[in-house]
């Protein structure tokens, strides 16, 4: 008598000879079993970075819902911000989004236990500054422990720019640590492709898709990806307008496009160290340098 069969990756398969195929047919349903497809934070770490006024919330609910459609459990997702408030969670979790705050330092003091696969969204530093200034000065955001808003709802541009712009150097140059120059464990999304068209956001998700897990199978099965593909378009704001809403308070996360011209404007009236501080920081990121 003998048995002999071969592993797939979703079954056994039986070779054996005709009168001996009903007890080796039990044997191999005792030893059968699915084989559990690896989940991708057993092998990787993940962090979703973002900076604020450069798709913080857009990326964070694209982390979530993404990470979520995968059967990633609330023990295995944590949340990190600067300042802290009182909302970061569960810090040493696998999967972080990490907001305001990720930068070079942070990630050489924290080598982990397996590879850290990173990405997030890049825009203009000084169109963050102007899109940072209208939407405190807007009252958008209240209260706020990073940015003084209480004294930008009363400044005009050129003020309000250059306190803003003050506040949010810090965040800025931590961006530029991580995506400047990013290693192939990184992945640099941009603000404005993602947000500018539904094609834009698509191709953008596809990237960060195929970053954190492959283009292949290894982590999921091409149904799962399309499910995920299609439903995370409920994230863009083209196609859903409340989409662009703040689960916090309602409001919308944009500020008005014609304050943004003026501030954008008004940059050139900003304190001349600072402004060279953000053109070089413009050129790192192989953005188009302010020019007064």
């Amino acid at each position: 008598k003998f048995c002999s069969w071969s592993l797939s990756l979703v079954h056994l398969v039986l070779v054996a000879d005709s009168t001996d195929s009903a007890e080796c047919m039990s044997m191999v349903q005792r030893q059968a079993s699915p084989l559990r497809r690896v989940k991708p934070w057993e092998v990787y770490n993940y962090v979703t970075a973002n900076y604020h006024k450069a798709g913080v919330f857009l990326t964070e609910e694209l982390h979530n819902k993404i990470f979520q459609l995968l059967g990633a459990k609330e023990s295995d997702m944590g949340k990190i911000e600067f300042p802290c408030y009182d909302i970061c969670t569960n810090t040493e979790a696998p999967i972080i989004v990490f907001t305001d705050g990720f930068n070079a330092s942070w990630r050489a003091g924290h080598p982990g236990s397996k590879p850290l696969l990173v990405a997030g969204s890049v825009r203009d530093p000084l169109k963050m500054v102007a899109s940072a200034y209208c939407y405190h000065h807007e009252g958008n955001e209240l209260p706020s422990q990073l940015m003084p808003t209480g004294t930008l709802m009363l400044l005009g541009p050129e003020e309000g720019t250059q306190l803003a712009a003050e506040h949010m150097l810090q965040q800025v140059e931590w961006m530029a640590s991580i995506f400047a120059k990013p290693d192939n464990n990184t992945l640099r999304l941009d603000f404005d492709t993602l947000t500018e068209s539904s094609s834009g956001f698509d191709g953008e998700v596809k990237r960060l898709m195929d970053h954190y897990f492959g283009s292949g199978d290894r982590f999921l099965t091409v149904e799962q990806r399309s499910k995920i593909l299609d439903e995370v378009k409920t994230l863009d704001e083209h196609r859903n307008s409340s989409a662009d809403l703040s689960p916090y308070n309602g409001k919308s996360h944009s500020s008005s496009p014609k304050c943004q011209r003026k501030a954008y404007s008004a940059v050139a009236q900003m304190d001349s160290g600072l402004l060279r501080k953000y053109q070089q920081l413009q050129e790192m990121l192989g953005y188009p340098v302010y020019s007064i």
